[in-house]
């Protein structure tokens, strides 16, 4: 098992879609789409960086990876760890605003077909499909209405059930993508695909390069802190409500009571948190980006 997560989005985004790793981007995408015959010859990254977003379901930021194939489609990418609320009305939402910025001053003609692939940690629909699409269809004779709004999904979790084939391209991303793959299992599909065997030589490069590692194990601690206190002040809140409701002594007054608990103590944790993160010595930028808080408010903290 390997020492880092090759899905961590920092690393994903500085090893898949920086500058001179076209090829590589360009062949995960032709492996996400083989089936469909219409692999691109070539692409263009239009994107590649990291946004703040609201912290639920334990997702620290938002990345935005986007490219265009030498076609005119474009392709957008998202790491998602953790399941997330609200995840497929964000990703819907997400992918009809691309589309829609692509129509420029309102020109129908000039809408480009847009793809998002959301390669996921996390159970999605059933649990045996690691490879899923989706599309527009008509409910009564599966009419595709449009082909211009796509989304793949891969699913790392349901990956792991299934045998492995090194000769399918996807299975060969797949392993070297999943963090609990054997050290065994990656030295074959990196013997047996140049595009990932420079893959694992940027992400090699980039983690020998101590600023940049610095940034990383500075990113997983400071998830990993916010993780296990939210988990806490979560259950705390749980407990709290439980035992009002329990005092009340009615079935309404315990849905209530632990909807208070809830509240409180989700108020409370963003704070908590972040003045943990500040005695640690910890970048503000990074506190404000994991616990959502403006600098301003950080600075305050910061001078108390």
């Amino acid at each position: 098992m390997r020492s880092f997560n090759p899905l961590d989005d920092y690393l994903f985004s500085q090893c898949m879609a920086s500058e001179g790793m076209e090829n590589q981007l360009k062949s995960f995408i032709n492996a996400v789409i083989l089936e469909d015959n219409d692999s691109i010859k070539s692409i263009n990254i239009i994107a590649n960086k990291m946004i703040a977003g609201e912290i639920k379901g334990k997702k620290a930021c938002i990345l935005d990876l986007r490219s265009e194939s030498h076609d005119g489609r474009h392709f957008i990418i998202e790491v998602q760890n953790q399941n997330q609320n609200y995840f497929k009305r964000r990703s819907l939402l997400y992918l009809a605003k691309e589309f829609s910025n692509s129509a420029k001053e309102g020109k129908l003609e000039e809408l480009k077909p847009h793809i998002l692939i959301n390669i996921l940690s996390y159970k999605f629909c059933k649990d045996d499909v690691y490879h899923q699409k989706f599309n527009i269809l008509g409910n009564t004779d599966n009419c595709l209405y449009s082909k211009y709004l796509t989304i793949y999904n891969i699913n790392i979790i349901a990956f792991r059930k299934i045998k492995k084939d090194l000769n399918d391209p996807l299975h060969r991303w797949m392993i070297f993508f999943d963090i609990e793959s054997s050290d065994k299992l990656i030295k074959k599909v990196i013997k047996m695909d140049e595009d990932i065997k420079s893959a694992d030589a940027r992400f090699n490069e980039l983690l020998s390069d101590e600023e940049a590692y610095h940034d990383y194990q500075m990113r997983q601690l400071a998830i990993m802190e916010f993780e296990g206190e939210l988990s806490y002040r979560e259950e705390k809140g749980k407990i709290e409500g439980e035992i009002k409701g329990e005092i009340k002594g009615e079935i309404k007054g315990k849905k209530e009571g632990i909807k208070e608990g809830e509240i409180k103590g989700k108020k409370e944790e963003k704070m908590e948190i972040a003045i943990n993160m500040l005695k640690k010595g910890l970048d503000l930028n990074l506190i404000s980006e994991i616990t959502n808080l403006p600098i301003s408010k950080l600075q305050t903290l910061n001078s108390k």
